[in-house]
């Protein structure tokens, strides 16, 4: 991983597109048709520089070894906002596998080896580039999610980490309550550097497009929160990378 606009951009699409979809349950074998659809995808590394840089997005792959996506980068609190990708990819009979991952824009390449989950719906993969730092990472598929902010109304916990420039390394949890109507409520628990934020009160907004991809907005400690969004797991899971500039952040949210 290299700290470029569009390399973690690689890294990150590329799980997503290697989620494992769609084998029956007892399936021993796997093939490029296990992997077709659109997959959530979520990745925490360093660069070459031992800087932070996360990513979270969706791609949508054609069972066929092709697949194109989007996703948002925080390299080192810089944001790279639902940049585009594409690759190819080749799935072994054993669900072992290796990719290549191309951005749109740079035309800069991204491979990778991982491993298949055809029952679990997972895909467990790590970057392969010599001197590019490190990267690893899962992606969930999306399942047969309906995703309208009413659709998604409920109660989920979330967790998460990363780093804040210049403050240092930032881990938090909490809770968010998704009202049905595009508001939000909750609290969260901070740690930045060392010192925490208990139990914070939150509120805010939310929206959701029907392709599962959406935003979070908040407020928490007086400061505005925002988030990017891609639901996974049939609308019960999403995954979040915070948009601000001078974060790096990413969590998991779950029902």
């Amino acid at each position: 991983m290299i700290r470029s606009k569009g390399k973690l951009a690689l890294i990150v699409g590329f799980f997503a597109a290697l989620l494992a979809a769609a084998l029956p349950a007892g399936a021993v074998t796997c093939s490029n048709a296990s992997v077709k659809g659109l997959y959530g995808l979520f990745i925490n590394g360093y660069d070459s520089a031992g800087l932070y840089q996360h990513g979270v997005g969706q791609i949508n792959s054609n069972g066929a070894g092709k697949f194109t996506g989007v996703e948002t980068v925080s390299d080192d609190g810089t944001i790279f906002n639902n940049q585009s990708l594409s690759g190819t990819y080749s799935i072994a009979a054993d669900c072992t596998g290796t990719g290549i991952i191309t951005n749109i824009k740079t035309g800069a390449q991204s491979h990778y080896n991982f491993d298949v989950d055809p029952l679990g719906k997972q895909v467990d993969a790590a970057a392969t580039d010599t001197g590019h730092g490190t990267a690893s990472g899962y992606v969930l598929a999306q399942g047969t999610a309906t995703c309208t902010i009413a659709a998604v109304a409920g109660t989920y916990g979330f967790h998460g980490g990363g780093y804040l420039t210049g403050q240092g390394v930032l881990q938090f949890g909490g809770q968010y309550v998704l009202d049905g109507a595009g508001g939000l409520t909750g609290t969260e628990t901070r740690d930045v550097n060392g010192t925490v934020i208990s139990a914070e009160p939150i509120t805010g907004t939310y929206t959701l497009a029907t392709n599962c991809r959406g935003t979070i907005t908040y407020v928490f400690n007086g400061s505005t929160v925002k988030l990017n969004t891609v639901f996974v797991s049939g609308g019960k899971s999403f995954f979040t990378i915070e948009t601000d500039p001078g974060t790096v952040a990413t969590a998991v949210a779950h029902q």
